[in-house]
């Protein structure tokens, strides 16, 4: 393989990897210096809180050069600091990356030991670390009982019934999104995330907060109770003789 073709190579995984193009002229710099090992950084604010990033690669005995996978850091407006470092073969985007950090659960597809491959949902245990200053990754196996689609299916969203907009808001789902969704009849809108270990959907209002997720069966059925309203009213008015 040329330097070249190396270059091309690698910046078309960190497309992949979802740090999109802006990168690619320090990587071919840092690869042409012929340095073993280099690291690219690149940060990022998100709404109010800062997400960096730090990218490894190493330079092989043959001189091929190869991406390790990076380090990520969330910094939140008050200064508390989430970090991990994701490794290349974890196959963690950019993106799932920060919503790991930020507590979210993302679906992924893996290998084992014996190299077959397993679906797994993969959240970090924010609230302790190893030796190595890394959070432990808890696994909820595709045999652990959570049914992305029948958790959704449970609750009355406008997505159920757009093919299109539901399979986009299940893909979403499984890469950690916190996605906003509409109420069947209403014009109000939440926001869901997944929630695996306890096999359901986690509900939010659009400022964040935590809410049941029974409040949007509660405005569906007043969403319904004021169309029927309307319609009474409606027809009422038709009656009346002037």
């Amino acid at each position: 393989m040329t330097i070249k073709e190396n270059i091309y190579e690698l910046q078309d995984r960190l497309k992949y990897s979802g740090f999109g193009d802006t990168l690619h002229k320090e990587l071919e710099k840092q690869i042409k210096a012929k340095k073993d090992n280099f690291e690219l950084n690149m940060s990022k604010d998100v709404g109010d809180k800062k997400l960096e990033y730090g990218l490894h690669f190493r330079r092989s005995d043959e001189g091929k050069y190869y991406y390790n996978g990076f380090d990520a850091k969330l910094t939140s407006p008050e200064g508390r600091e989430q970090s991990q470092r994701f490794y290349n073969n974890q196959g963690i985007s950019a993106k799932e990356a920060l919503n790991l950090l930020e507590g979210r659960a993302v679906f992924k597809s893996m290998f084992n030991k014996d190299g077959e491959r397993y679906n797994a949902w993969i959240q970090l245990d924010l609230g302790s670390k190893d030796e190595k200053g890394q959070h432990p990754v808890t696994q909820y196996h595709q045999n652990y009982g959570f049914k992305l689609e029948n958790a959704v299916q449970k609750l009355p969203l406008q997505e159920l019934g757009s093919p299109d907009m539901l399979s986009l808001l299940i893909y979403s789902l499984k890469k950690g999104n916190r996605h906003e969704v509409g109420v069947i009849g209403s014009d109000s809108t939440f926001l869901v995330e997944a929630n695996p270990k306890y096999k359901t959907m986690n509900v939010y209002d659009l400022d964040g907060n935590r809410i049941k997720p029974s409040v949007l069966k509660e405005t569906q059925e007043k969403a319904n109770g004021e169309a029927k309203k309307n319609i009474q009213e409606k027809s009422s008015s038709k009656g009346v003789k002037v």
